[in-house]
């Protein structure tokens, strides 16, 4: 079967690959992309504009960007060059106006080209998506893919086990997550 060695093609494959998670890490960076390929656009509009996306609970359990959440995503994308930040000074108070890094809108364009691939494999992405749904897909509300997001998983998942046990033994697992992340 397969060979031992690596080679260059697939070296640099997987580069990419991780090179690409890099920007895209963010639960909220590939909503926030999208949102802004039409053109600049004041905080509030992408709030209001990512707010009345359909997006189901397939995506995510926990949909909701608050203000804060996205203030803190953009100033992080700005700060990595995805989206850059101007202020009107023409008007009082200044208005601020985030734009698409033109290399992303690029970007963006190419990977319409895998949409016909996500539509033609649905139950690999539902098994993917309700596996992340089960065991924490790291995309929680705090927007650094950890943290509160986390324990709360794991609250949640512990109380069930607890409340399945039937004159209990020693408790939930030890979740290593959390053993990692707070310990």
């Amino acid at each position: 079967m397969g060979g031992d060695a690596v080679n260059a093609g697939d070296e640099r494959l997987l580069r990419a690959w991780c090179d690409l998670k890099y920007l895209f890490g963010d639960k909220w960076a590939p909503v926030i992309l999208v949102t802004l390929q039409g053109g600049p656009m004041r905080r509030k509009e992408i709030l209001s504009t990512i707010s009345s996306y359909s997006i189901g609970k397939e995506w995510s359990d926990k949909h909701v960007l608050h203000d804060s959440i996205l203030a803190r995503t953009l100033k992080t994308m700005t700060e990595e060059g995805l989206v850059t930040c101007t202020s009107d000074t023409m008007t009082f108070p200044h208005l601020v106006y985030y734009t698409l890094n033109p290399a992303l809108s690029e970007y963006l364009e190419i990977a319409k080209a895998l949409l016909p691939w996500v539509d033609a494999h649905p139950e690999l992405i539902a098994h993917a998506q309700a596996y992340a749904r089960r065991n924490g897909d790291g995309n929680a509300d705090d927007g650094n893919g950890g943290g509160i997001g986390v324990i709360i998983d794991v609250a949640e998942r512990a109380a069930l086990d607890i409340s399945d046990k039937v004159g209990g033994d020693s408790g939930p697992a030890e979740d290593p997550r959390v053993r990692d992340e707070f310990g």
